[in-house]
């Protein structure tokens, strides 16, 4: 008998400050996001663009959602592997980081568009 999706109800807690860390650094981007667009940026996601201009409540909405339900959908799957290869948990921490780095650079873009006249 072949093996099935068995998520577990119980995580190290690691995993829930990684989960919770991920959640934040969103919300972080959610606000860079719509504080570089009121700057002149452009948003080159084509899945949040398609919401981001259509006012902040509904980009603030989906990005969440998106957001909470892959959050949730690794911390279920954490002690699986993607693609056979490398573990849930290690997407997750990868994802942190990603983010982190992500908030770094809309960091520098503000500094970026202070300096230049007009803006």
């Amino acid at each position: 008998m072949g093996e099935g999706f068995q998520p577990t109800d119980w995580h190290s807690p690691h995993l829930m400050a990684v989960a919770v860390g991920i959640l934040l650094l969103s919300v972080a981007d959610a606000f860079m996001t719509v504080t570089l667009i009121a700057g002149g940026a452009i948003e080159a996601n084509p899945v949040m663009a398609t919401v981001v201009y259509d006012g902040t409540s509904l980009f603030a909405i989906v990005k969440m959602t998106m957001t909470g339900f892959g959050v949730i959908c690794m911390v279920l799957m954490a002690r699986y592997r993607f693609l056979r290869v490398i573990r849930v948990e290690a997407v997750m921490y990868a994802i942190l980081i990603g983010y982190s780095g992500l908030l770094c650079y809309e960091l520098w873009m503000l500094q970026v568009f202070d300096n230049i006249p007009g803006l």
